[in-house]
């Protein structure tokens, strides 16, 4: 008799309702501290591993097209004075190498036209979905890709790469944001030499949370990481 009086004081003595209330908050608070690093770290290494996938889809496209069609500079995709007819043409050797599930050629159906930024929060003064120079396509995995020629033939310098045939953005998670270079968005270069990642004047250290973030694929590759993001 003795010992179910004991356990119905200790029922009747148990958790209040205010400290059943601060154990969640504690248990939410603690969540939250582990999780969003855990999903931090996942994204960074998903991006990494899509950014390699880029600059590897890019490159095998290019020598399966070469095999056959001949060696880059011998393509001919340039028309003089049209940007767009350039790239489309450009795009006409890559495409039976590529996988893709939207084909929008200067159309405003493959990407988002709210702005793009740098990585240093400045809004990019471009609008890639706009603008009839970009040519825009979905892969299967729904990544974006959108190219762009040289205004002559193989001519363009540009991130300290000369013979620049082609420039190739790739925005590793589609439309969905931050759409910002250096996070989501990367860039690559076709030469005849091969593809790139982009390098400013031939270097990735650039790459910090103060600049543009044009290097960033290029930190990428070489250092197998997103560290300059913290």
């Amino acid at each position: 008799m003795e010992n179910l009086r004991r356990k119905s004081r200790i029922f009747k003595n148990g958790f209040t309702l205010a400290e059943v209330l601060i154990t969640l908050v504690i248990i939410g608070v603690v969540a939250a501290l582990t999780i969003s690093p855990l999903i931090n770290t996942y994204v960074e290494s998903s991006t990494v591993s899509k950014v390699k996938k880029g600059l590897s889809i890019l490159g095998q496209a290019k020598k399966l097209a070469e095999v056959q069609n001949g060696s880059l500079e011998a393509w001919d995709y340039h028309v003089a004075g049209d940007r767009y007819a350039s790239v489309s043409k450009f795009w006409d050797f890559l495409k039976p190498y590529i996988t893709v599930t939207k084909d929008c050629g200067s159309g405003t159906d493959c990407y988002q036209s709210d702005g793009t930024y740098r990585l240093n929060g400045l809004l990019y003064f471009e609008n890639f979905n706009t603008l009839a120079k970009y040519y825009k396509v979905i892969l299967a995995d729904g990544s974006v890709m959108w190219f762009k020629t040289a205004i002559n033939k193989c001519s363009d310098s540009n991130g300290g790469l000369s013979n620049v045939c082609a420039e190739v953005w790739y925005d590793v998670n589609g439309t969905k944001k931050p759409n910002t270079l250096g996070r989501d968005i990367f860039l690559y270069h076709i030469t005849p030499d091969g593809v790139y990642p982009y390098m400013s004047n031939g270097s990735w250290v650039d790459c910090t949370l103060e600049s543009e973030g044009w290097s960033c694929s290029s930190y990428i590759i070489k250092q197998g990481n997103m560290n300059y993001l913290h």
